[in-house]
C-alpha cells in the first residue's frame, strides 16, 4: 500500500469519527461558549513584522456523564510587510491566513483529578499565497493531552501533543507539512484572579523534514476580571539560536467573552 493511499485511508476514518462526534453533539446540551479575541505582533528572524487579529470562538456540548465536546474554530486576519507570492514587494499588505475547525473532546476523570484530551484539526488552504498563509495544501493534526491538578495545590499541569500533516497538494513539488507541536502547559494560580501560564499558545515545534526543532519560552499572564470577562497579556521569545528559526519573538493579548 502507497503512502499517499494509506494518508487517504487515515483521513476518511478520521472525517467518519468526526461525523460520529456530531451525530452525538447533536443530541447534547449547549454549554458555556467562549469567544477569544487574540492580538499578534510578530518580529520575523528576516526583520518583517506581522499583526495579527485572531478571533477563536469554542462551543462545548455536553454528552452527559461528564463527557464535553468542543468546537472550535478560528479565523487568522494578518497584516504584514514579509515577503513572499502573495506579496513580492514586501509593503504592508493584509488577508486571511489559514482558517481552522477542531473539535475536542474532554473525558471525566479516569483517575482522581486527572482528566483526558483529544481533538482533530483541520486546517484549510489559506485564500491568499504566502505570507499570509499556505495555499498549496490541507492539513490535519490530531492532538492528545491530559490535564492533572493535586488537590489543595496551585498548580496545574495541562501538556498536549498535535501533529501536523499536509495533503491534497495543488501544485507539483509541494512540499507536504509534517510537523510537530508541543505543549508543555503549566498553570500557576497567583490567587482567585491571576494566573500564570507557561506555553498555553506558542509550541514548541519539530519540522521532520530537516529534522530540525524551534524552541521559544511562551507564557501568558491572566486577569479573571468577572464571570463574563477574561484579559490576559504574553508572548514568546526564541531560546538558542535555531537553524531555521519561526520568528524572534511574540508579543501577544487576549480578550475572553463568556456567553
Amino acid at each position: 500500500m502507497s503512502i499517499s493511499t494509506l494518508r487517504v485511508r487515515n483521513l476518511i476514518a478520521m472525517l467518519l469519527a468526526l461525523c460520529a462526534v456530531g451525530g452525538a453533539v447533536a443530541q447534547s446540551g449547549l454549554g458555556t461558549i467562549r469567544l477569544d479575541n487574540w492580538g499578534f505582533f510578530q518580529r520575523n528572524a528576516n526583520g518583517s513584522n506581522q499583526w495579527q487579529y485572531r478571533p477563536r470562538i469554542y462551543v462545548p456540548f455536553d454528552l452527559g456523564n461528564h463527557w464535553v465536546v468542543q468546537m472550535r474554530a478560528d479565523v487568522p486576519m494578518i497584516y504584514t510587510d514579509a515577503k513572499g507570492p502573495a506579496n513580492p514587494d514586501g509593503g504592508y499588505s493584509g488577508g486571511i491566513g489559514n482558517m481552522l475547525i477542531e473539535p475536542i473532546v474532554d473525558t471525566p476523570e479516569v483517575a482522581p483529578n486527572l482528566t483526558l484530551r483529544a481533538s482533530l484539526r483541520f486546517v484549510a488552504r489559506s485564500p491568499k499565497a504566502s505570507p499570509f498563509g499556505n495555499d498549496t495544501q490541507y492539513q490535519v493534526a490530531p492532538g492528545i493531552g491530559f490535564t492533572y491538578k493535586a488537590p489543595g495545590s496551585a498548580v496545574t499541569v495541562g501538556p498536549y501533543v498535535r501533529y501536523f500533516w499536509g495533503f491534497n497538494a495543488q501544485s507539483e513539488g509541494t512540499t507536504l507539512v509534517s510537523s510537530l507541536n508541543l505543549f508543555p502547559t503549566v498553570t500557576f494560580d497567583i490567587n482567585d484572579r491571576w494566573s500564570f501560564v507557561a506555553y498555553p499558545e506558542n509550541p514548541i515545534t519539530y519540522n521532520s523534514h530537516n529534522g530540525s526543532w524551534f524552541v521559544p519560552f511562551d507564557f501568558l499572564v491572566v486577569n479573571k476580571v468577572s464571570k463574563t470577562f477574561h484579559f490576559a497579556i504574553g508572548g514568546a521569545f526564541k531560546l538558542g539560536s535555531p537553524s531555521n528559526p519561526n520568528y524572534d519573538y511574540i508579543i501577544d493579548g487576549r480578550a475572553t467573552f463568556f456567553f
